[in-house]
């Protein structure tokens, strides 16, 4: 009986306990500038980072906030445009969560971890990696902010576009939109060896996507001053919820010997009508 009144109560003491982090977090990311995000001096250390594969994880144990670009979804999404179509193909993908003691954070899936907490599920299925800190995760605020700077690093690492772009300023506010840039640079890299019918090299490839397609976003993006009523976002967040919310994120009919890629005329249109959907 004594085990039948205790586990609800456990039950019901870590959804108060988590929904406290996600306060936390939500508050980080609200207060912080992007820039603190990336350079926060928290006294965190990430020792290692081990892939654990597939896991069951407990929902009470997993610190989501809403889903990654929600905010921008209700504020900004032109009426022509459908949220839902924005996301096909990606209900099915495997949530991946980073694990730190017996906590875990979201990467990527915030809205699907949601839906199952709404449903009332136990425990998901999840790809996880277990980071190893120094010291006691007391503030998951700074555990976040920590995990994001890990991930700016890995950005860094696998691009070199602080070598490339001294003047770059990239950053993201949630998990998991460096490697979502990764992936949309080795797409870009991609198709233009298609086009060109050559290898490109990473560094070339690095560099064209920065100056033909990310820069004449945020270009476009900082005219609408759609961020002046997202506070704590950044134009890194925007640009990657544009590009993953417009059919391809890349040229539809340049030339074939072009040396590089130019945003298409979906993107610019998508970004033209932004600020009349914000006042729709």
């Amino acid at each position: 009986m004594n085990d039948q009144v205790s586990h609800p109560l456990a039950m019901e003491f870590h959804r108060a306990r988590l929904g406290a982090m996600r306060a936390a977090i939500d508050d980080l990311i609200r207060l912080r500038p992007p820039s603190l995000l990336i350079n926060s001096a928290v006294q965190l250390t990430i020792r290692a980072q081990l892939d654990r594969g597939l896991k069951s994880a407990p929902i009470y144990q997993i610190i989501g906030r809403p889903a990654r670009y929600d905010d921008f979804d209700r504020w900004l999404a032109p009426a022509r445009v459908s949220a839902a179509g924005s996301r096909a193909g990606s209900e099915q993908a495997l949530i991946e969560l980073y694990q730190v003691a017996e906590t875990y954070f979201v990467k990527d899936g915030n809205r699907r971890v949601a839906e199952a907490r709404t449903r009332g599920q136990l425990f998901l299925l999840a790809r996880v990696t277990e980071c190893i800190i120094d010291g006691a995760l007391d503030d998951p605020a700074d555990m976040y902010a920590q995990l994001l700077h890990e991930e700016y690093r890995d950005f860094q690492a696998a691009t070199d576009l602080a070598q490339l772009r001294p003047t770059q300023q990239i950053a993201c506010t949630a998990l998991g939109g460096y490697a979502e840039l990764i992936r949309q640079i080795e797409a870009y890299r991609a198709e233009l060896a298609a086009r060109l019918k050559r290898p490109i090299e990473r560094h070339v490839a690095v560099a064209s996507w920065y100056d033909s397609l990310y820069l004449p976003v945020t270009a476009a993006l900082r005219r609408q001053r759609v961020l002046e009523e997202l506070p704590g976002r950044c134009e890194t967040d925007l640009y990657i919820w544009v590009t993953n919310r417009t059919t391809r994120p890349l040229a539809e009919a340049i030339p074939v010997e072009s040396p590089s890629i130019a945003p298409t005329d979906s993107i610019l249109g998508f970004v033209a009508d932004l600020r009349c959907a914000r006042h729709a």
